[in-house]
């Protein structure tokens, strides 16, 4: 991901927690929010369904809830100081419960009529191709129709959409939501693949 970051011009900086056992100092996350000019929030491990009100499904999708919380409140921070937000996968997933919405625990199970979102064994080769929502900004960087591929290797996803965003992509196979960005003039967005898998 720094990489990724770097490659467009700009230098990563690593948030640490603020709080808790690893707290140092009296620097606040609104310190980072007014320092940095925007946030990548990136891919990882599942969410903890208590972060979205539901209990874990199957013991494997009980998460990370300490990474949870420091994670919504980075994101909660960074909006309050008008910056930008840019989720990743989980980063999406994360973004969309940190404003209300929920997620589906295991696509398979709670939507298994959906294409496979996520093959242990193609990984990062698993594509499908994108549904881009004509009038969205999203249309604005890759056109309706253009055919763009996406890989895909996420087994959750939005069940429903936080109040306030709008869907700016969609898996044209079986509808999953693929991007979404928060109404009004601030720049929180996110996409449910990984873009610094994708060759430049």
């Amino acid at each position: 991901m720094s990489h990724w970051v770097m490659a467009a011009g700009a230098l990563p900086v690593m948030i640490p927690s603020v709080a808790g056992d690893t707290a140092r100092g009296d620097t606040t996350l609104e310190d980072y929010a007014q320092w940095l000019d925007g946030v990548v929030m990136h891919g990882g491990v599942d969410m903890w369904p208590g972060s979205y009100g539901e209990e874990p499904l199957q013991p494997q999708w009980s998460g990370d809830r300490i990474r949870d919380a420091y994670e919504i409140a980075v994101v909660r921070a960074f909006v309050a100081a008008g910056k930008p937000v840019f989720g990743i996968c989980r980063g999406l997933q994360l973004i969309n419960v940190a404003f209300g919405g929920t997620l589906l625990q295991d696509i398979g199970t709670q939507r298994p009529e959906a294409l496979v979102h996520r093959d242990a064994a193609a990984y990062d080769l698993n594509f499908h191709t994108l549904n881009v929502l004509p009038n969205t900004r999203m249309a604005q960087l890759l056109p309706s129709g253009s055919g763009a591929k996406i890989n895909s290797v996420h087994h959750q996803g939005i069940k429903d959409l936080a109040p306030g965003f709008a869907v700016e992509a969609t898996c044209p196979d079986d509808g999953m939501i693929e991007a979404i960005r928060m109404d009004g003039p601030a720049y929180v967005a996110a996409v449910q693949w990984h873009p610094e898998f994708h060759k430049p």
